[in-house]
């Protein structure tokens, strides 16, 4: 027989660029910022101190931010393991200066 039928065609897309631009490429700068206290002078505390504290604390922003403009789920997504694990770098490098300067005296 001849049967109609409504047949309906559903293009989903998601905008890749807001993400990167808003969360991804922050973090990836504010860990190669991180890297710069690397180059300092071990013997400059108040420089590699404060860019440590600073990138550690825009580190906590940028991972406070894009939790809030997500929606709340149970499981863990993948940029929150891209942002904790950005948020590790940052802190490793601050604790590196640590180590050195206890190790230097």
């Amino acid at each position: 027989g001849w049967y109609n039928r409504l047949f309906i065609n559903f293009a989903l897309r998601r905008h890749i660029f807001f993400f990167v631009l808003q969360s991804y490429f922050p973090a990836m700068l504010m860990v190669m910022l991180s890297w710069v206290s690397f180059w300092i002078d071990r013997r400059a505390v108040p420089a590699r101190v404060s860019l440590g504290i600073t990138t550690v604390l825009t580190m906590s922003t940028i991972m406070t931010g894009v939790s809030a403009s997500m929606p709340q789920v149970s499981y863990i997504k993948a940029v929150d393991v891209y942002l904790w694990t950005s948020f590790l770098f940052v802190f490793l490098s601050v604790i590196e200066y640590a180590a050195v300067n206890y190790l230097t005296t």
